[in-house]
């Protein structure tokens, strides 16, 4: 109870309390947050879940890190599936562009582009791999002295036997120089725009 220190008709002053007892507890432990495991592959291959060292729990995410995994850049959630836990995929963290620019020498009135390397952007889950799948868009930058340009783009079927997708560019083209058209030659800056559709 607090102590009256001044009182008069109009005004009434109270003081605290000489002390204050404050009882903490931490409570019972709780169950664990959800954990985020990287894993070397789809964590529902057995072979996969066996690398898997922490206890996991329900509703704990897997991120697939492996880049030969077709899985790669995959998250999965342990969910409960008919009174069992099973990881289930839940989304693709792949990006679906690929943008550079290439310094290229052309020849012969070609650029040739080196073999891109397309698999961050590829879904290699999916069973129809095809360069046609690939939307190309660049434009061409070359020096002051250089002529317009009118260029066609050869997208050639994908290289797969490299142990990841590589899509092969070329670009033939003519170049306006002093009054005249002439196969393109000397150094140009392709920038490259690709996504899959």
């Amino acid at each position: 109870m607090a102590d009256v220190l001044l009182s008069n008709e109009d005004l009434t002053v109270f003081g605290g309390p000489e002390s204050i007892s404050l009882d903490l507890d931490i409570g019972p432990q709780g169950d664990r947050g959800n954990a985020i495991i990287g894993v070397l592959g789809d964590p529902r291959d057995a072979n996969v879940a066996l690398t898997i060292v922490q206890d996991t729990q329900a509703l704990d995410i897997a991120i697939d890190y492996q880049p030969a995994s077709p899985f790669f850049k995959n998250v999965f959630q342990l969910v409960s599936t008919g009174g069992s836990l099973q990881w289930t995929r839940l989304v693709s963290l792949k990006e679906n562009f690929y943008s550079d620019k290439k310094t290229i020498t052309a020849a012969n009135g070609k650029l040739v582009i080196p073999p891109i390397n397309v698999t961050e952007i590829y879904d290699l889950v999916e069973s129809n791999v095809s360069s046609e799948r690939f939307s190309v868009q660049y434009s061409i930058s070359s020096p002051e002295s250089s002529g317009p340009l009118a260029t066609n783009l050869v997208v050639k079927d994908l290289i797969t036997s490299q142990g990841f997708l590589a899509l092969p560019l070329e670009i033939k083209g003519v170049e306006y120089v002093d009054g005249d058209w002439a196969p393109i030659s000397g150094p140009k800056v392709v920038h490259l725009f690709i996504t899959v559709v």
